[in-house]
């Protein structure tokens, strides 16, 4: 009974330990199967409604996966070969003007090269380690998710070791709400995205013909997974770029960003996540933040996905059974 009890003590700390260790690999198996079930739902799904084969849609999935890849790495591609540097450009001459200027002879004196180089070389060691498994994740992700897709029984496998016929039903229709609400989840944010995404760029870009477009709707579309704070960072970036180039268009500017969250908020958001579980803003943004500070990057993409899953749970254990009962 001590030794049970001496390794109940011990075992937890370990697993810990072991979970700090392997948590990039960990996440990235998780957000695998997220994708791979994900995608496996919604396959089927166009798959009874159009009734053509299920691995039909799965190569049509992938292939649209591909190239949002390949339409995201252009897009940024322009923007910092293009925007960016223009911008960081742009912004030196400002505060050049504002007497922030270090006269580059007497810096460059200053420097000590070796020293630098001395001390920034284990850094960019790390960054080229990062890099490197992050790659190696990359894979393992679209290893673990292009597996489940083409395994269609592996439910039916998985579930066949449940002997209880009342407890697999139970956690099969868990299970079952758990893939659908993920699936469109997920389907919505892209949605959301690309809307913002693009709207922003009508109306920054093309509207009030300002500089940077392409950053400030890239900007935009992605912060648009934050709530409250991702809207609000993108239109003061917008607003930061008006002050500088056009004065006259701030105020249009912010009229026009409110009007587009407005419409997002009251029609968007509710005709596109009508089908899945409305996380709250606060237990978001502070699951962000501890879950970036704790696990970076992996941890940021996670937490969100595991919001949804644990949402769905709750939901279902403690509201609506006990609406049954």
């Amino acid at each position: 009974m001590e030794v049970f009890k001496k390794i109940s003590f011990w075992f937890f700390p370990f697993l810990a330990i072991v979970f700090w260790i392997t948590k990039e690999t960990l996440f990235a198996v998780f957000l695998g199967l997220v994708l791979g079930f994900t995608l496996q739902n919604l396959a089927r799904f166009l798959s009874i409604k159009t009734n053509f084969s299920y691995y039909f849609f799965v190569f049509l999935l992938y292939l649209f996966i591909f190239l949002f890849i390949g339409f995201l790495f252009y897009f940024l591609f322009k923007v910092v070969t293009n925007e960016f540097p223009s911008f960081i450009s742009h912004l030196n001459e400002i505060l050049k003007n504002y007497n922030f200027k270090i006269e580059k002879e007497e810096a460059f004196k200053k420097l000590d090269i070796f020293n630098i180089f001395q001390s920034y070389f284990p850094n960019i060691f790390y960054f080229l380690y990062s890099l490197f498994g992050n790659f190696i994740s990359l894979i393992l992700i679209f290893i673990i998710s292009l597996y489940i897709a083409f395994s269609s029984n592996l439910e039916r496998e998985v579930f066949s070791y449940i002997k209880s016929e009342e407890k697999k039903e139970e956690i099969f229709n868990l299970w079952f709400r758990i893939k659908r609400k993920l699936a469109f989840w997920i389907l919505g944010q892209i949605i959301l995205m690309f809307s913002i995404g693009i709207a922003v760029y009508f109306v920054y870009g093309l509207l009030f013909n300002l500089p940077y477009k392409f950053l400030v709707s890239l900007t935009a579309g992605v912060l648009e997974t934050v709530p409250i704070l991702g809207p609000v960072v993108s239109t003061l970036i917008a607003v930061f770029i008006a002050v500088i180039e056009k004065p006259e268009a701030i105020f249009p500017l912010i009229l026009s960003f409110f009007i587009i969250q407005q419409l997002e908020n009251h029609f968007l958001v509710p005709l596109v996540m009508k089908r899945t579980v409305q996380l709250n803003p606060i237990l978001v943004i502070l699951s962000l933040l501890i879950f970036g500070k704790l696990f970076g990057f992996w941890g940021v993409i996670s937490v969100l996905p595991i919001l949804v899953i644990f949402t769905e749970i709750f939901n279902y254990y403690f509201k609506e059974k006990n609406e049954i009962k």
